[in-house]
This record gives C-alpha cells, sequence and structure tokens, in this order.
C-alpha cells in the first residue's frame, strides 16, 4: 500500500487512546497487510518509550476491548520502569507472567513464544504474581517469532477438566479449530476477554502454537500437531475476601 493510506489515522488515533473497540480491531487486522501503516505504528512505539503523553500498553489494551482504562500512569511505571528498553517490541502488553514453561518442561527466559494473561478489573491488570481468582475475565496477548499460523488458550485444572479461552466453546455439538495468529517479535491480543467459573487451586495455562488448526476435541484427548510449541503457565485460583 502507499503511504496515502487512508488507517494512517486510525494508527494516530490507537496511540491517542481514542479509537473505538471496532476501530482497534478493524486496524488490528488492516496492520499485517499495510506496509506504510506498520511502520507508522513501530514509530509511535519508539515515541511512547520517551513520551508518556502516549497512550500506554495498558490503556491501549483496553481500548481494543471496549473497555473505559483508568490513568494509573505513576503505579504502572513503579513496576514498569526496569522494562522500558522493551518497549519498542511491545504492541500491546509489557511483561511475561512467571513461571512459564514449554510442554517438555523447560524452563524459558526469553522465548520464541510467550503469553501474557491480563485480569479484566475496570482495566486490564497483568498477571504478574501468578494468582487469580474465580470467575474473573481473562484476556491474552502472545508473541509469535516463528511465524506459527494458529494458536489455541486453554486452562486445566487438578481434577483435569478443561477451560477454553481460545478458541470459545459453548455449542456442545461444535468442535472449533485453533484460531489463526500473527507472526513477529511484537506482542498482538487476542481478542475478546472470557470467564470461567474456576475452582480454587492451582489450574495449568496452555498456550498450543502451531500451523495447523487442531480442533478442541482433539487436543482435549491429548492429540497434538507433528510440529508445535506449548506454553504451560502455572496459576493459583484464590478466593477474593468476602466473595462467595
Amino acid at each position: 500500500m502507499t503511504m496515502g493510506c487512508s488507517s494512517r489515522g486510525s494508527v494516530d488515533r490507537h496511540f491517542a487512546g481514542s479509537l473505538g473497540a471496532p476501530a482497534e480491531r478493524e486496524l488490528r487486522m488492516h496492520l499485517p497487510g499495510c506496509d506504510a501503516c506498520r511502520e507508522r505504528y513501530e514509530r509511535y512505539l519508539l515515541l511512547a518509550r520517551l513520551d508518556r503523553s502516549v497512550a500506554s500498553a495498558e490503556e491501549r489494551l483496553a481500548r481494543g476491548l471496549g473497555l473505559s482504562p483508568r490513568r494509573p500512569r505513576a503505579r504502572w511505571l513503579a513496576f514498569a520502569g526496569g522494562l522500558a528498553a522493551a518497549c519498542a517490541a511491545l504492541v500491546l502488553v509489557l511483561h511475561t507472567p512467571e513461571p512459564a514453561y514449554l510442554a517438555r518442561g523447560a524452563p524459558i527466559a526469553d522465548p520464541d513464544e510467550a503469553l501474557d494473561v491480563y485480569r479484566i478489573d475496570g482495566a486490564p491488570r497483568l498477571v504478574l504474581d501468578g494468582v487469580i481468582h474465580p470467575g474473573d475475565e481473562l484476556a491474552f496477548a502472545y508473541r509469535n517469532r516463528r511465524g506459527w499460523t494458529h494458536a489455541m488458550v486453554f486452562a486445566i485444572d487438578q481434577t483435569g477438566r478443561v477451560y477454553w479461552y481460545h478458541p470459545g466453546w459453548t455449542d456442545a455439538d461444535a468442535s472449533p479449530t485453533a484460531v489463526p495468529i500473527e507472526s513477529g517479535a511484537s506482542r498482538h491480543e487476542l481478542p475478546d476477554a472470557v470467564s470461567h467459573r474456576l475452582p480454587p487451586g492451582r489450574i495449568w495455562l496452555h498456550a498450543l502454537f502451531s500451523d495447523d488448526a487442531p480442533d478442541v476435541r482433539a487436543v482435549e484427548h491429548g492429540l497434538r500437531p507433528d510440529r508445535h510449541e506449548e506454553l504451560i503457565i502455572a496459576l493459583d485460583v484464590v478466593q477474593e475476601v468476602g466473595g462467595p
């Protein structure tokens, strides 16, 4: 596309925090195919490292989910300051929760694939301590340096029950498949926040990356594509004080 692309104004409004949720989704679909808009987006990411008036990653994620984000700038910078050097590589999120492991059990420090987990509580709150609550709405973002074409996100509790986030599975007669994803070192969010009534205790969140589109039933039965990577993140579901 040419430098005169009509969507460049959407990039400006995205970083100003004034782009509505439908337009945010259109922009995410547009960026992979438009060099001019993607280059403009990347320049803004560099600017965001230096100019605090540019909407933060947290605020942009909230806009993409259709929320009205608060602006906890001072609090955000208090724990994100050490990550400032990495901001240019991020699209919508800042940090990968720990612990995170590949399916084979080896710990990873700087993986080609990564998954970030957000709790939606008025505004997206990055899960840094590995603790969530029953019924939390969760949103996710990923990094996909190896260029996998599809991903799935699901949780397994201590009884072996599976909870699907992406793809969503609400029709017992259906068998949805892995969702298409974008490639690259930047972070991209998966659309929509999803809530399950998770039981208190340890759960394991799985992010399965592949070049195929396996269906949910196959994955629940332990089948995996021949080529894939699988991240497993341990989370503790803790009942909130005063909760039911």
